[in-house]
C-alpha cells in the first residue's frame, strides 16, 4: 500500500458521509468553518464527500454517457478535468484556486442563467455543500478511483482496539464508536442472544429442550460449541439457501402470460447441499456460471447452471421468439451483475452508463457471455423449456442401463438374422416384386383423384379446408395449395411415437422458397413445445424430418444437404427405424439417399403427439400447414403434391426407388443381386423390412419401455450454449430489432481486466469474477452476509457498489473481512461464524436517549441487531411451536393451505396451474422455502409479510408494515391451527391454565414469561371461556378451521380458548422479532 493510500484510508477513518446530501461528524476537533450546522472536515476526500455530490448533481449531464452529454463536457474523468477549458479560455478547475476554476464560479453564482445546475434540472446544492467542494479545491482537488474499484486491501484491526481484548470485527467497530464518543453496547442476555444466533443461522427458534441445555451448559465457550452445532444443521442450509433463492430469482411457474408450470426444485436442493456441504464460494460461483462448461461436468455441475435459468419465459402466442431470446439474456446479464457485482449493469443496456463508467459497448460484451445459450423465445404452456437435463433416480438408471444392454443385444440379434438372409441366395427366386409389398403396412396412401364436400379420395378420414384444388397436371390429378387457409387434415394417420418404425412418401411441385413449408406432419402445438413429428422444406428448400419430445432440446432433426428445386416435380420420401437415432433416419430424393445434415440428435422421450390434456391426441395429420400458428411460422406450402403414402414400417430403399416411379432401375437390382453384393444388401433390406424377425419385435417393446421409463424421471432445465457462436451486437436503444456493431465477449475494464489467457465464454467470465484481484465479488457477497445479521449492509445499497450507491459506513472492515474471505478459501461457514462470534453482534440491541441521538439507525453498529422475521421464519416458527413442522429436505415444492380461487383469477393457459389445491398430509407442514411460488399469484402470507414474487433478482427485501400482517398473525388458518395444536399439545402435558400459557410461552418465543405477561394472558383466558361456554358453537366454529385431527374427548371452550392466547402471543413482538 502506498503512502498516499494510507493516508486516505486513515481519512475513511475519520469520516463517516451518513447522505447523499451529507453532513459529516468533525474527528479532529479543529473545525475552521461551520455551515448549516455541520460541519466541514478539515481533510475532505473525493470519494467520501465529493464524488456522492457530483454523481448525484453533475454526472447526468456531464458524465459518462455521451448521447446525454451537454456542453462538451465530462466531470468523471479525474485529473483530465484539469485540462478542460471553457468556451471562455478559463480552466474548469485549478487545484488550490477555486477563484481561478469557473466549477466553482458556475456552482457559487446567484445568476440563475449560469448557476449550475441549472435551474430547471430541480436539482440544487445546499451552501454545506458548496463549500464542501470549495475546501475540496483549495486541498489541492485530488481525485480517487471510485472506492469499490479500487484493489481489496489487507486492513490491520486498529491497535487501540485490539488492546481492549476485542476481536478483529469489534476492534474496527469500537474505533469508529470512539471518534463518535460511543462504545460498543453490553453484552446481551444469554437466552436473547441464543436465540438470536439460532434464528440467525437457521431460521427456527430454539426449542425448550435446546434452551435447557444451553441454559444447564456450563462450558466457557458454551455459546461457541452452538454457533458450531447450528452451523452443521440442515436447517442452516435451508435458511442461508432463502435469501439465494431470491438472488436468482427462482420459482416454480414460469412468470409471464400464462405462468405455467415449471420445475427446477432439483436446483434449489443443488444450493441446500451446497450450503449444507460448505461448498466454497468460488466453487459455488464457479458451477452455477459455468458448470457445464468444466470439463467432463458432472450432474450436479450441470444441475448449478440452472441458476441462469431461472428467469421468467413466455409462452404468449405471437410473441417474436429473437426478442425474448434477447430479453432473457438481458436478464441474465442483470442478475449476474447484481449478485456478484453489486453493479445496475443494466441501466447501459440501451445507452452508456449515466453515473458508473460502463459503456454500452461494456454492456453487451458482457451480453455476449449470455447470449449463446441453446433456447427457444416463446415456450410452451406447462413444462421446462430447454435446455433439460433428466433426472433419472440410481434405481430407475440402473433399469434404464439394463434395457440399453439388453437393445444392443438385440440389435446384434437382428443383424445376424440379416447375415443369415444373405447367405440364402435361393430366396430371391421366391420374392414377389417390390410393387406388390407397397401395401404391406400402409396406413394411407392418397392418389387425390377425388375431392367432394371436403372429403378426399372418398377417405372419410381425409379432409380438405375451403379452397383447396383438385387440378389435371400432364394428364393426372394433382392437389394445389397457395394460401395459408388451405391445407388437408388425416385423422388417426402418423400417430407414431419415437419407438416407432414409421416412412413417408410425396411427389411435390414446390412453386416458392421461403421460411419454412411443411409438406406433412403433426408436430407444432405450443401447449406441448411442438411435441410431434413433421416432414418439411426449410428456407433453403432443403428436405427435414424432425421428431420432437420438445424444441430445442429433446430432438431429432436431420436435413438433406442439397435443395428442392422450385417449379419442378421430385419425389421425396423419408425413412425413420424407432431407434430415437438420427443415424435411424434417412431422406430421399427422386429415389436416391440424399446426403444427410444431422442437426440433433438427443431424442430421449415420447413424440406422440398429446393434447393440452395430456392424454390423447387431438393433432391430426395436416399437410400443407403447420400447427405452428403461435409462432407465426404457419409453415405454409404453396404448390402442388400428389400420391402421398404414409407407412408404419421402415420402408426400404428398393421401395423407395419403386416409389418415386423408377421401376425398371429396381429390375436391375433385383437382377443383379445374385452377383452384386450393393445390390444384394438393398434386396435383402427390402426382404427384412416386409417381414422382419421377432428380434425386431423385442427391439421395439424394449425401447417403448426405456422410452416409458424417461417419461416418468423429472427434469431441471441447465445451461449449454450452441454449436456456433451466436453473434453479438450492440442493440441500438436495447431493441433487439436494431444492431449495430458486432462484438465479441469482454467485461467492463474499469472494474478488472479480462486476462487474455481466459476463455471467451461463461467459464472465463466466472474465472473472472473469482479473481482475487476482482474488487467487487468478495466485498460484494461479505456486504450481503453482514446484512443478513444486522438488517443492513456496511455498504447499505447491497444491490449498488457504483456510485449511485451509498458509501460505505466502514470501509476498513468491509476489506478486512473481503480480504480474509478469500484468504481462508472463501470459506462461507467460517466467515459466519467470525461475525456472529464478535462482540457487535453479541451486543444488546437496548437503546438510550444518547444512541437514538447520535446513532439513530444504528448506522455506527453500537447496539446489536433488531429485525422483524422474515414471513418464512415467521410460519416456520409457529409451525415447530405446535409440534407440526415437517423437517424433510428438499423435494418438490408444496401447496399449504391458502384463500381458494387466487390462482383460477389468473389462469389462461395454464393446465397444471389451472387451480389451487392445497397439500395434506406432511406435504403441508414442511419449511416455508418450499412453498410452492408462482408469481403472478404469491402465497397471499408471505407476499403480505413481504416475500418477493422472484421476478427478478432481489438483493434486499423490502420491509413493510401494515394492518394486514397483524390480521395474518391472528386469522390466517395456518396460525389459528398451529396455535390450536400448541394449546392442545399443552393441555395434555399441563395441569394449570397458568402453566399451559407459560409452556406456550417458551414454545413460542424461547424464554421464560414474565409475570406481567402471564397475569393479563390469564385474564384473556378467563374472559375468552366464559364468552365460549356460553356459545358453545362459537368454539366448533373457531376449531373447524384446523385440519390436523383434534382429539375426540377435548373441551372446544377450553382448547378455543387456550388456542385464542396462544395466538395473542404469536403477535407479541417477543414473538416476531429477532433481538
Amino acid at each position: 500500500m502506498t503512502r498516499r493510500r494510507k493516508y486516505i484510508v486513515s481519512v475513511y477513518q475519520l469520516c463517516t458521509f451518513i447522505s447523499i446530501a451529507g453532513w459529516c461528524i468533525n474527528c479532529s476537533n479543529k473545525p475552521d468553518i461551520e455551515v448549516d450546522s455541520k460541519i466541514i472536515p478539515e481533510v475532505v476526500t473525493y470519494n467520501f464527500h465529493i464524488r456522492p455530490l457530483l454523481t448525484d448533481r453533475c454526472f447526468k449531464c456531464h458524465g459518462p454517457d455521451e448521447a446525454a452529454r451537454k456542453g462538451d463536457l465530462r466531470l468523471d474523468q479525474g485529473e483530465a478535468t484539469f485540462q478542460i477549458v471553457s468556451a471562455d479560455g478559463d480552466r474548469i478547475l485549478v487545484p488550490y484556486r477555486p477563484e481561478k476554476s469557473v466549477l466553482w464560479h458556475r456552482i457559487s453564482t446567484s445568476d440563475s442563467e449560469l448557476q449550475m445546475p441549472p435551474t430547471d434540472s430541480k436539482l440544487s446544492l445546499t451552501n454545506y455543500e458548496r463549500t464542501l467542494i470549495k475546501r475540496w479545491i483549495e486541498q489541492g482537488a485530488e481525485f480517487q478511483p471510485h472506492w469499490s474499484f479500487l484493489p481489496v486491501s489487507a486492513q490491520e484491526p486498529p491497535a487501540n482496539s485490539l488492546a481492549k481484548d476485542l476481536s478483529p470485527i469489534g476492534a474496527f467497530i469500537d474505533d469508529k464508536l470512539a471518534e463518535n464518543e460511543l462504545t460498543l453496547s453490553s453484552r446481551a442476555e444469554a437466552l436473547t442472544l441464543f436465540r438470536r444466533v439460532t434464528l440467525d443461522l437457521t431460521g427456527l427458534s430454539p426449542t425448550p429442550e435446546e434452551v435447557l441445555a444451553f441454559q444447564n451448559d456450563t462450558r466457557a465457550n458454551a455459546y461457541e460449541i452452538w454457533v458450531d452445532h447450528l452451523l452443521e444443521t440442515d436447517a442452516y442450509a435451508e435458511h442461508m439457501s432463502v435469501s439465494w433463492l431470491d438472488l436468482a430469482r427462482y420459482a416454480d411457474s414460469q412468470g409471464m402470460h400464462s405462468d405455467g408450470y415449471r420445475s427446477m426444485f432439483p436446483w434449489r436442493d443443488w444450493v441446500i447441499q451446497a450450503f449444507k456441504e460448505n461448498m466454497p464460494y468460488d466453487q459455488f460461483i464457479l458451477e452455477q456460471v459455468a458448470g457445464d462448461l468444466l470439463p467432463e461436468a458432472s450432474t450436479d455441475q450441470l444441475i448449478a447452471t440452472g441458476f441462469n435459468r431461472n428467469h421468467p419465459t413466455t409462452a404468449e402466442g405471437g410473441v417474436v421468439d429473437e426478442e425474448f431470446l434477447k430479453e432473457y439474456a438481458h436478464d441474465r446479464v442483470a442478475t449476474t451483475a447484481t449478485v456478484f457485482l453489486g453493479l445496475t449493469m443494466e441501466c447501459a443496456r440501451c445507452h452508456d452508463h449515466k453515473y458508473d463508467p460502463i459503456t454500452q459497448k461494456d454492456y453487451y460484451q458482457f451480453f455476449a457471455f449470455f447470449n449463446q445459450v441453446d433456447e427457444v423465445g416463446l415456450t410452451g404452456d406447462d413444462g421446462n423449456s430447454g435446455p433439460n437435463l433428466l433426472l433419472p433416480s440410481a434405481e430407475i438408471k440402473l433399469l434404464i442401463d439394463s434395457l440399453k444392454l439388453i437393445e444392443d443385444q438385440l440389435i446384434e440379434n437382428r443383424n445376424s438374422d440379416i447375415n443369415k438372409i444373405s447367405r440364402q441366395k435361393t430366396f430371391i427366386d421366391q420374392l414377389q416384386a417390390v410393387e406388390s409389398t407397397l401395401g404391406v403396412d400402409r396406413q394411407l396412401h392418397l392418389t387425390f383423384d377425388h375431392l367432394q364436400n371436403g372429403i378426399v379420395d372418398h377417405n372419410q378420414l381425409v379432409k380438405a379446408s375451403a379452397g383447396v384444388d383438385i387440378r389435371e397436371e400432364s394428364g393426372k390429378k394433382v392437389i394445389r395449395f397457395d394460401s395459408e387457409y388451405e391445407y388437408l387434415t388425416l385423422e388417426n394417420i402418423g400417430l407414431f411415437d419415437s419407438y416407432d418404425a414409421f416412412s413417408g412418401s410425396v411427389w411435390i411441385h414446390p412453386e416458392n422458397q421461403k421460411t419454412s413449408q411443411t409438406i406433412f406432419g403433426n408436430s407444432g402445438q405450443k401447449g406441448v413445445f411442438w411435441r410431434g413429428w413433421d416432414f418439411i422444406l426449410d428456407s433453403l428448400n432443403r428436405l427435414n424430418l424432425r421428431l420432437i419430445h420438445a424444441l430445442p432440446h429433446d430432438i431429432v432433426a436431420v436435413s438433406s444437404e442439397d435443395p428442392i428445386p422450385v417449379n419442378t416435380w421430385s419425389h421425396v420420401a423419408f425413412t425413420y427405424d424407432g431407434s430415437g437415432r438420427a443415424g435411424g433416419v434417412r431422406l430421399f430424393i427422386n429415389g436416391e439417399s440424399a446426403r444427410l445434415q444431422v442437426n440433433r440428435d438427443q431424442l430421449q422421450r415420447s413424440i406422440y403427439p398429446i393434447a393440452f390434456n395430456k392424454e390423447k391426441s387431438d393433432t391430426p395429420l395436416r399437410v400443407g400447414k403447420s400447427y405452428r400458428a403461435f409462432t407465426g411460422e404457419y409453415g405454409i406450402y404453396e404448390g402442388m403434391l400428389d400420391e402421398l403414402a404414409i407407412y408404419s414400417r421402415c420402408i426400404s430403399a428398393l421401395e423407395v426407388l419403386q416409389l418415386a416411379g423408377r421401376s425398371t432401375d429396381v429390375k436391375k437390382l433385383m437382377i443383379g443381386s445374385g452377383d452384386d453384393n450393393e445390390s444384394l444388401n438393398q434386396v435383402v433390406e427390402w426382404r427384412y423390412s416386409v417381414r422382419p424377425s421377432q428380434s425386431e419385435t423385442f427391439l421395439k417393446e424394449v425401447r417403448k419401455k426405456i422410452m416409458n421409463l424417461y417419461e416418468e424421471v423429472e427434469e431441471v432445465m441447465i445451461m449449454h450454449d450452441v454449436a456456433d457462436v451466436r453473434p453479438t451486437y450492440i442493440l441500438q436503444r436495447g431493441n433487439y430489432d436494431q444492431p449495430g456493431l458486432l462484438v465479441g465477449p469482454g467485461t467492463p475494464k474499469s472494474v478488472f481486466a479480462f486476462k487474455p489467457s481466459l476463455p471467451n465464454n461463461r467459464l472465463g467470465l466466472a474465472r473472472w469474477l473469482l479473481d482475487p484481484q476482482n474488487p467487487l465479488t468478495s466485498r460484494v457477497i461479505v456486504n450481503r452476509y453482514w446484512q443478513h445479521f444486522f438488517g443492513t449492509g456496511l455498504v447499505p445499497t447491497s444491490h449498488d457498489f457504483g456510485l449511485q450507491g451509498q458509501l460505505p459506513t466502514h470501509p476498513e472492515l468491509l476489506d478486512y473481512l473481503a480480504y480474509h474471505f478469500i484468504q481462508d478459501g472463501w470459506n462461507l461457514k467460517k466467515l459466519l461464524k467470525s461475525i456472529v462470534m464478535s462482540e457487535v453482534y453479541c451486543q444488546t440491541s437496548a437503546t438510550n436517549a444518547k444512541l437514538l441521538s447520535i446513532d439513530p439507525g444504528n448506522t455506527l453498529l453500537s447496539r446489536g441487531p433488531s429485525k422483524r422475521l422474515t414471513a418464512e421464519m415467521l410460519r416456520d416458527q409457529a409451525l415447530q411451536a405446535s409440534g407440526l413442522l415437517v423437517k424433510s429436505v428438499g423435494g418438490p415444492s408444496v401447496k399449504p393451505w391458502q384463500p381458494p380461487g387466487l390462482w383460477e383469477e389468473k389462469t389462461s393457459s395454464t393446465h397444471i396451474l389451472r387451480a389451487y389445491e392445497p397439500d395434506q398430509g406432511e406435504n403441508r407442514y414442511r419449511r416455508s422455502l418450499y412453498t410452492f411460488v408462482r408469481r403472478t399469484s404469491m402465497h397471499p402470507m408471505m407476499e403480505i409479510f413481504d416475500a418477493p414474487t422472484r421476478s427478478v433478482c432481489v438483493s434486499k427485501r423490502q420491509e413493510t408494515n401494515s394492518p394486514l400482517q397483524a390480521l395474518v398473525l391472528l386469522n390466517d388458518p395456518q396460525f389459528v391451527e398451529a396455535a390450536c395444536i400448541l394449546a392442545q399439545n399443552q393441555m395434555n402435558t399441563k395441569s394449570s391454565v397458568p402453566e399451559m400459557i407459560s409452556a406456550a410461552y417458551l414454545h413460542l418465543c424461547s424464554r421464560e414469561i414474565s409475570e406481567k405477561k402471564l397475569d393479563q394472558l390469564s385474564t384473556l383466558y378467563e374472559e375468552e371461556y366464559a364468552n365460549f361456554s356460553d356459545r358453545k358453537h362459537a368454539a366448533r366454529d373457531y376449531l373447524a378451521s384446523v385440519q390436523y385431527p383434534l382429539e375426540k374427548d377435548v373441551n372446544p371452550a377450553a382448547l378455543a380458548s387456550l388456542s385464542l392466547v396462544v395466538n395473542s402471543i404469536m403477535n407479541l413482538d417477543d414473538f416476531y422479532m429477532k433481538r
